[in-house]
């Protein structure tokens, strides 16, 4: 349980942590990010079209899949996992392939489940992304980026920008959908504009429906310290009251 409990906070807490991006501007090295990615793309290049507003979060279009997933947000990760979709919940493997971690995309809500018991975390867990993104109800916009065969897929490459209140500043990735597997992302790259963009690569993509079984968990969980440790922290927007005036009788 305490391995289990391990890997709850620190790998939920870095992915509230990726999702709070920094609000400084950084334009040469976002830019320079964008030209690396497009020099990968091989036949990306230039594109003058202009960015459409959706309504909807492009990967809410798979709400029933199972696929391997290459890699993850954290630098240098290229291990190889197979998670799960099942409507609002994903499942993805535990530390070393042991136990799993169920995230509830809707509420952000992650529960890490053993056959010791089961542990409550209100964070999503670091692997349901960038499909956890849909949680921070983003506005989308979307343009086109070229053509692209991946793996043996041909893909549209798709820009993607999200915005959130929930966000410090606005999301970028980089989607190429497969045509062979409507439209799925077989490959998403996370345009931060400073630093490390990761890769995620997905393969042996089974669209439809999952064993519901894959998706229980217990009703009753033990909550993790990060969430009573969130509670006794006043929330970012509390103002101490002003204070009175000297000479202002008390009561």
């Amino acid at each position: 349980m305490v391995r289990l409990l391990a890997t709850i906070l620190i790998i939920c807490c870095l992915a509230a942590q990726l999702c709070a991006q920094s609000s400084k501007d950084q334009p040469s090295k976002e830019q320079t990010a964008n030209h690396e990615a497009s020099k990968d793309t091989g036949s990306v290049g230039q594109t003058t079209a202009s960015p459409s507003a959706n309504t909807q979060f492009p990967l809410e279009a798979f709400q029933e899949f199972s696929a391997v997933m290459i890699g993850s947000v954290m630098p240098g990760d290229e291990q190889e996992r197979r998670i799960y979709r099942s409507g609002k919940l994903i499942r993805v493997p535990g530390p070393e392939g042991r136990n799993f971690i169920i995230t509830n995309l809707n509420t952000d809500e992650s529960y890490g489940v053993a056959a010791t018991g089961c542990m409550h975390d209100r964070h999503a867990h670091m692997l349901s992304l960038p499909f956890s993104y849909v949680g921070f109800d983003p506005t989308v916009q979307s343009v086109a980026a070229g053509q692209e065969t991946v793996d043996g897929h041909s893909c549209k490459i798709v820009d993607v920008t999200l915005s959130s209140k929930k966000f410090m500043k606005p999301t970028k990735l980089r989607l190429w959908e497969a045509d062979d597997l409507q439209g799925f992302p077989i490959k998403v790259q996370f345009l931060r504009g400073f630093g490390h963009d990761p890769v995620i690569r997905y393969k042996d993509v089974f669209l439809g429906p999952q064993d519901p079984t894959l998706f229980i968990y217990p009703n009753s969980c033990d909550d993790s310290p990060g969430n009573n440790k969130s509670l006794s922290k006043a929330s970012p927007g509390t103002k101490k009251p002003p204070a009175k005036p000297s000479g202002t009788p008390q009561n």
